[in-house]
């Protein structure tokens, strides 16, 4: 157990890196999307995400696979990203606690990722969880959850 050092109540509400707030790709980058239109925001690059973080104190940032690059990437995009994410990270000290699988989004997920009823659907959900389970391992995260179906 950690014991953490007592703040004086001046500076209570600031937050320090030692109370490992964590911030998720998708609250932050959020482009607003309507359910009745298209974004309404511009989308936020992963290293300025990852540099306004670690400006604001903040300890780690999480994410979908989706959050990341997007659905269906070629291989060098994904690294690409992923590589940009790294370095982002190696620069700020920010740390992945959580990788998240996206098995909701996409159209060929409307009847669920591993409820699906169509065996090739479970498949690729299949193919892209233990993928993100690599990713999650490169990038340090200690969870990796799975998505919502």
């Amino acid at each position: 157990m950690t014991v953490l050092e007592p703040r004086a109540a001046s500076d209570s509400l600031i937050p320090r890196r030692s109370d490992k707030f964590s911030f998720g790709l998708w609250t932050i980058g959020w482009q607003g999307n309507d359910p009745f239109g298209v974004a309404t925001r511009p989308a936020l690059d992963v290293t300025e995400a990852v540099e306004r973080l670690a400006d604001l104190g903040a300890y780690g940032v999480t994410l979908h696979d989706d959050d990341l690059f997007a659905f269906g990437s070629s291989d060098s995009e994904r690294r690409r990203m992923i590589d940009r994410l790294s370095s982002a990270l190696s620069a700020t000290g920010l740390v992945v606690p959580m990788v998240t699988t996206n098995l909701f989004t996409q159209p060929v997920f409307k009847d669920g990722g591993f409820t699906s009823n169509d065996r090739a659907v479970r498949r690729f959900a299949l193919r892209k969880v233990l993928r993100n389970i690599d990713l999650a391992a490169e990038l340090g995260a200690h969870l990796c959850h799975v998505g919502w179906s």
